[in-house]
């Protein structure tokens, strides 16, 4: 018997715009914003570009005005009365999130008990990443994914230690994240026992309010900007709080800039300027591979549902999901983020 419980809201419909293509709308518009461009949220999202297009002209007769308008030379954006509708739908998800990952928990929960089989048990340790739930969600009634969310040193020390079969851990494009993600792989994983999992890409930035004029690093240094710092600690859960409360806080007017991930930005309605392409991978040993828990999430991993899944969360790449690699994958893409200068030097 398997066990998944998944809510999907339904609140914008019209009698010419079916309540599932108003879904699939929602999303178009947001990766269009995200992206600039409707070929580009058309892939992001599994559709044919003629699907995205006909979508779109669909929702224009329905509302009896255009929700996306393309400008040569500058891609496409959501007309204001398509903002207006991710406005609303950010409204909806804020209010109904929280509530129903409640109440999801507490149906998964009293179902699973009754299963009489036991499930392979998977035990993950990882930075704070919002696609990381869903591993629990594709795998249910397959195996039992239990997750911690800790720092990524802490992550791969459990994985060395063998207190873990999956650790979780990104490495920027930027340096000094990249060169402490090198000197943690160093310090805890072997090159002849462990291997790395692709797992998403994402976008780390500055989040600022939209009247702040924010628009590099430079203008943090403007007199007057109020910058919210987000400390680095390692307890679990806390990375996840700490972008949500810097979201939060810069949206509450209590700061104009502080760094977070594009999807905060997003379900605040505040402006997010790109810094580093962060790449999350999983590491876990040779042995772990080869056993049914891993190999059951490698599936789910490289399955269409969890790309498109990960294409709801702006900023997010879910293309190389599931593809093995040895360590010094993550290693080489430190050292192509390290400063041409500095690599000389080593010669």
């Amino acid at each position: 018997m398997a066990v998944s419980v998944d809510f999907s809201v339904s609140w914008l419909a019209s009698a010419r715009l079916p309540a599932a293509h108003a879904g699939t709308l929602l999303r178009l518009l947001s990766a269009v914003r995200t992206g600039g461009s409707l070929k580009q949220a058309a892939h992001a999202l599994g559709l044919s570009y003629r699907f995205a297009w006909g979508l779109l002209g669909e929702a224009g007769r329905a509302f009896g005005a255009p929700l996306v308008e393309f400008q040569r030379g500058r891609g496409a954006r959501p007309t204001p009365l398509g903002e207006k509708l991710l406005w609303a739908d950010g409204l909806v998800r804020r209010a109904l999130d929280a509530r129903l990952g409640e109440l999801r928990r507490e149906i998964e929960s009293g179902l699973l008990a009754t299963l009489p089989q036991r499930l392979p048990r998977l035990l993950i340790h990882a930075s704070h990443d919002l696609a990381i739930p869903l591993l629990g969600t594709l795998c249910a009634g397959r195996a039992d994914v239990e997750i911690t969310f800790r720092g990524s040193d802490d992550c791969l020390a459990a994985l060395a230690q063998e207190r873990c079969e999956l650790a979780g851990f990104h490495v920027a494009d930027a340096l000094p994240r990249a060169a402490a993600a090198a000197a943690a792989l160093g310090r805890w994983l072997d090159p002849r026992k462990h291997l790395l999992i692709h797992f998403v890409t994402r976008e780390q930035g500055l989040i600022a309010r939209p009247d702040s004029h924010i628009r590099n690093v430079h203008d943090l240094a403007r007199p007057g900007v109020r910058f919210i710092h987000r400390q680095n600690v390692s307890e679990p859960g806390s990375r996840g709080e700490q972008d949500w409360s810097v979201a939060a806080a810069v949206a509450q007017g209590r700061a104009d800039a502080g760094f977070g991930l594009r999807p905060d930005a997003v379900r605040f309605d505040l402006d997010f300027v790109p810094l580093a392409v962060e790449r999350y991978f999983l590491a876990c040993s040779r042995s772990a591979a080869r056993a049914a828990p891993v190999r059951i999430l490698l599936e789910a991993l490289r399955s269409p549902e969890f790309r498109q899944r990960v294409a709801r969360l702006p900023g997010y790449n879910a293309a190389k999901a599931g593809m093995r690699e040895p360590l010094d994958a993550a290693l080489n893409w430190v050292d192509r983020a390290r400063p041409a200068t500095k690599r000389r030097r080593g010669n």
